[in-house]
């Protein structure tokens, strides 16, 4: 990154960096997009894209969600065509959603009925196989399972010539991950991974507008970040005796967990609480951490090496709500890691960087999920949530501030509140930073709309438009956050090597 005097900073320039961001350019300039890829499409130029979704679950939901508030804008068409789920119960409730999605009077879809054809034919499978087998006009496929079957779906799905929307991680295993990445290659068709972090706009503007363009941090040194969960949205979930008895023998199985040994209750507990078991997952440092180190990445780059202590400290003597003891739980309940960085890129080399990670499943408290970037010149807190995103200047960046006040891209936040008067302060204490605000940029879309609108064009072939999180530079985010619990097992620092990294 070059050096940016502030005091030549103009409204031109600022300009400028505005529509670098509006323009949606991130760190990677490869471009890939469906009028390159190497498997033929069914879907004709200016034709709705078809579209299947594989796991119906809470993941699932949160997808069709966003698909339908793209419905609702009607500016990218497409047709939901399929649902698969290998649970009757979850499938059958999907299917009817998606039904009263195209017959509903309520709400913005009344007002364009041309949205209901987005949702007037769709059919449900219980298996990827059959929906894949039967259901050739897809053109684009979703994958929001548990992780041990992200790797399996999303390879049939890319072999059958169609491009992958997959949900973090990646896959249950690094292995799993680079076999993805090398199945997109081979067959040319797009691979998304769910980072949605990357198509937000308040982190694009940060990362691509404040970070890049005007060095907005200066010297970065530190960066830290948080996911605490209370112990109520911790529990084990439960499934009752009806709902239990439509999971057939031979569907547990199949999709892995009802095996040799293992008795059909064990089964159909760890079906429902599959994060905390080590045959589907990596624990919460995977499924909630995952997202936030990646944006560590995104910002600098290859970390070298990991250092992390966790444990199964909790849940392994606590009783849940109604005094039952909690079942047995593999993955640590709590994992706290610190990540070194020296190839930052922008940065003179031989600078470093370091990041601190804790994901917590006992406690609220601490300020929710939030990444924090630290420099000599600012800090900037940011979050999905945007009540949580705050800018703090040093003395060198005030007159920074002030521009992108002047601009209306910053407003002064509360004061920092007085210094305490009941004893005499440390005169090597620093004051509060005064703390200033940061206009969202979200609108009215939910929070995981802009990345599969980036997909959907993306495979619409929109001019300029790449996808944000592809899996080759997703894995080479991912490949550390793999060996995380490996650091928490071996007590050691682990230091990465070239071979973490290669596809």
């Amino acid at each position: 990154m070059e050096t940016e005097n502030n005091s030549l900073l103009t409204r031109r320039k600022f300009l400028a960096a505005s529509a670098l961001a509006g323009a949606g350019l991130v760190l990677a300039p490869r471009s890939l997009n469906a009028t390159n890829a190497g498997v033929p499409s069914n879907r004709r130029s200016g034709e709705p894209i078809n579209i299947g979704i594989v796991g119906v679950g809470a993941q699932g939901d949160v997808l069709l969600t966003s698909l339908k508030g793209i419905a609702e804008a009607g500016q990218i068409p497409f047709r939901l065509k399929a649902v698969c789920d290998i649970w009757p119960y979850a499938l059958r409730a999907s299917v009817r959603r998606q039904a009263a999605h195209a017959t509903s009077g309520e709400g913005e879809t009344a007002k364009n009925t041309s949205v209901h054809s987005y949702y007037s034919d769709v059919s449900g499978y219980g298996t990827i196989e059959d929906m894949l087998e039967k259901q050739k006009d897809l053109d684009a496929v979703f994958v929001a399972t548990p992780d041990h079957w992200h790797a399996p779906n999303t390879i049939a799905a890319l072999k059958a010539g169609k491009h992958v929307y997959c949900e973090k991680m990646m896959a249950r295993t690094v292995e799993e991950a680079r076999a993805m990445v090398r199945t997109a290659k081979e067959t040319g068709k797009l691979l998304q991974i769910g980072h949605q972090r990357r198509s937000n706009p308040n982190y694009r503007f940060f990362f691509n507008v404040l970070l890049k363009r005007f060095q907005f941090l200066g010297r970065v040194t530190n960066a830290n970040g948080q996911w605490n969960r209370g112990v109520p949205q911790s529990q084990d979930i439960n499934m009752s005796a009806p709902l239990a008895r439509q999971l057939k023998d031979d569907i547990l199985k199949r999709a892995g967990f009802l095996t040799e040994g293992k008795s059909r209750a064990a089964a159909i507990h760890e079906f429902r609480n599959w994060r905390w078991f080590k045959a589907y997952s990596n624990g919460p440092i995977s499924d909630l951490g995952a997202h936030q180190i990646d944006i560590f990445n995104w910002v600098f780059g290859r970390p070298r090496s990991v250092i992390a202590a966790g444990g199964n400290d909790y849940y392994s003597t606590a009783r849940d709500d109604k005094g039952v003891p909690y079942k047995p739980r593999e993955w640590y309940d709590n994992v706290m890691c610190i990540f070194d960085y020296d190839n930052i890129p922008g940065r003179p080399a031989g600078e470093v960087a370091r990041a601190f990670y804790q994901v917590l499943t006992t406690t609220s408290n601490g300020g929710g999920y939030f990444e924090t970037f630290m420099g000599d010149r600012a800090s900037f807190k940011i979050s999905e949530s945007a009540a949580n995103i705050k800018a703090f200047p040093e003395a060198a960046g005030k007159e920074l501030f002030n521009f992108l006040v002047s601009q209306r891209l910053l407003t002064p936040g509360a004061p920092p509140p007085p210094a305490p008067s009941d004893g005499i302060t440390d005169s090597r204490a620093s004051a509060a930073p005064e703390g200033f605000d940061m206009a969202s940029r979200l609108g009215q879309k939910y929070i995981h709309q802009f990345h599969i609108e980036n997909f959907l064009q993306t495979i619409r072939g929109d001019p300029g438009v790449s996808l944000n999180c592809d899996g080759e530079h997703a894995f080479q985010s991912e490949a550390p956050i793999f060996r995380i619990n490996e650091a928490v097992a071996s007590g050691q620092m682990i230091k990465f090597t070239e071979a973490d990294f290669a596809v």
